[in-house]
């Protein structure tokens, strides 16, 4: 696991964390203890995704579908805003963080080709996040547009390949140390 950091532009700056496999266990426990340093039980996440991921295999595909919409009726909220067809499709959501939150992130990479989720700040809530989602299209480069419009103080992204996460964030943030090693 490596981290890098890149800029944006004057405003954002960029961490990735690169080269990690879902399957190696450690990496598992790695990307697990970032998230909490990250997010913690009193925050709600919300989510952006765009479609179905088209590298994993469909019976596991079901399984997380099913697993995470579960886990969006038990703890939040999910809300598909425009649908091509079954595997193509925009959608967001919001969660609750508790326990069970770290471990469906792990759900979340694997099922979707693209996502990012962060907490938002206190005067952004729910439904704003869907007003903005339509209103962009889904089209905010490393979430500039959130983040300049204060929206969230960082957000996290799952990077094209699915190996790895990029954590873009203000220059006026400080984000938490994440521990990399075991």
């Amino acid at each position: 696991m490596e981290i890098n950091n890149s800029v944006l532009n004057k405003d954002i700056n960029l961490l990735s964390i690169e080269d990690f496999d879902l399957d190696i266990f450690e990496d598992l426990i790695r990307l697990k203890r970032i998230y909490k340093c990250l997010f913690s039980d009193s925050n709600t996440l919300f989510f952006a995704f765009r479609r179905e991921e088209n590298l994993t295999d469909k019976k596991e595909l079901k399984k997380l579908k099913v697993r995470i919409l579960e886990s969006f009726k038990d703890y939040g909220e999910y809300i598909i805003l425009k649908e091509l067809d079954s595997s193509r499709f925009d959608s967001v959501g919001r969660i609750n963080i508790n326990d069970h939150t770290y471990n469906f992130l792990f759900d979340v990479w694997k099922y979707f080709y693209s996502c990012t989720f962060f907490i938002p700040t206190e005067k952004f809530n729910f439904f704003d996040y869907i007003t903005f989602q339509k209103k962009n299209r889904f089209h905010d480069i490393g979430n500039e547009k959130l983040l300049i419009n204060h929206y969230a103080n960082f957000s996290c992204i799952k990077g094209l390949g699915g190996d790895n996460l990029i954590i873009s964030y203000r220059n006026d943030f400080k984000l938490p140390d994440l521990p990399i090693r075991l």
